[in-house]
């Protein structure tokens, strides 16, 4: 991008906060609405529809459902041709019966998902709004995408689909998520998302399916191929057993493996099937082995010209930049040649707890961030 014209786009992108402030209500309002229409994963169809519903309330045309239950709107750019896709994932990690009602302070705001990822929605149904009352019109079309089925299991299902399916040209894809402020993430490692259930007869003087559990997480993790390659293990739940006083009959444990290579992932995950198959070995033990998500290594360089104006973007407004290299989602993109990163809306804490919490001191830095980024490459600098 030429030197004025990157000095032009700072200088507006500095605005950008106190221009935002008159937005902040509907933005809250929205945050309200989306937080409390519980989204679990395979069950994100009601929030879908209410998103649909805001964007034909803005005035958008073209908005769509598929499938997998994504939903997609399309505000209309002035030259059109090509498109920037703004994206955030629909689903909550908590189930239906969870209580979802939101609790707002001044500075703050309480719930289940708030962060991951209510705020990213309601940006979506906001984004079309603020664009018009700050008197911004790109040139490329917008594409705002609710995907479905991205957590767990969901392994980013219905971001894959889109991206595989959509014929649109895409510039570039922006991942947005409520937390943290600062994130930046264009990278992703090769991961193996897995889950190993033990199950022990009840009948005969046989282990608790917890020793067994803890004899595979010891096998687990002096599995030769930790440290080579950066390949790193992340022991995430353990469940198992109904009481103190009565030996577990059944036993969970997910895990992730993370690498560098993704000839490396293949291999513990090889080496993974194998411990099971060898702790089952006695009768009456039964262990199982299930890959429930899994990413390939990919992304963009440090230096490619979509991070350099990102970090303009964020340095301009007094956010640190925080690279990292965990973003299933830059995976997906990378695997579709769309240059893309993932970003964070504000500050947030105790992360898939039902007390989830978001600060709204940064809030409109967290969204001005993502506007200004989206008219860096309005104007040319992926391409």
């Amino acid at each position: 991008m030429h030197a004025r014209k990157e000095e032009a786009l700072l200088a507006r992108v500095r605005r950008l906060p106190t221009e935002l402030e008159p937005f902040r209500e509907l933005l809250l309002a929205n945050l309200v609405m989306f937080g409390e229409i519980p989204a679990p994963t395979f069950g994100e169809e009601e929030r879908i529809r209410f998103l649909q519903q805001r964007f034909t309330e803005c005035g958008l045309q073209n908005t769509s459902t598929d499938e997998v239950g994504n939903g997609v709107g399309i505000l209309p750019g002035r030259s059109g041709g090509r498109s920037i896709l703004v994206a955030a994932h629909a689903d909550t990690p908590f189930s239906a019966t969870v209580n979802h009602t939101l609790s707002l302070l001044p500075d703050l705001v309480t719930g289940p998902g708030v962060a991951d990822n209510s705020i990213g929605m309601a940006l979506l149904a906001t984004l079309p709004t603020l664009l018009e009352g700050l008197d911004i019109h790109l040139e490329s079309d917008l594409v705002l995408l609710g995907h479905a089925r991205s957590l767990g299991r969901g392994n980013l299902q219905g971001l894959r689909f889109f991206l595989e399916h959509s014929e649109l040209p895409l510039r570039a894809g922006l991942s947005v998520e409520g937390a943290q402020l600062g994130r930046l993430h264009y990278t992703s490692k090769a991961t193996l998302g897995g889950e190993v259930t033990v199950e022990v007869d009840e009948e005969g003087e046989l282990p608790s399916a917890i020793a067994v559990l803890n004899d595979f997480i010891d096998a687990l993790q002096s599995l030769p191929q930790l440290g080579e390659e950066n390949t790193e293990l992340v022991l995430g739940v353990v469940e198992g057993g109904t009481s103190f006083k009565t030996a577990a009959r059944r036993a969970a444990l997910c895990f992730q493996v993370r690498s560098d290579s993704d000839e490396r992932v293949e291999a513990m995950g090889r080496a993974i099937e194998a411990l099971a198959h060898d702790l089952s070995r006695p009768t009456g033990i039964t262990v199982r082995f299930e890959i429930i998500a899994n990413s390939h290594a990919g992304g963009l360089a440090d230096d490619h010209e979509l991070i350099l104006q990102a970090r303009r973007v964020m340095t301009s407004l007094g956010i640190q930049p925080q690279a990292g290299c965990c973003s299933s989602a830059a995976s997906s993109f990378a695997e579709k040649g769309v240059p893309a990163l993932t970003l964070g809306l504000t500050r947030a804490r105790r992360l898939n707890q039902p007390d989830e919490t978001i600060e709204l001191g940064p809030l409109m830095r967290g969204v001005a961030q993502l506007i200004g980024i989206l008219m860096a490459i309005d104007g040319g600098c992926c391409d």
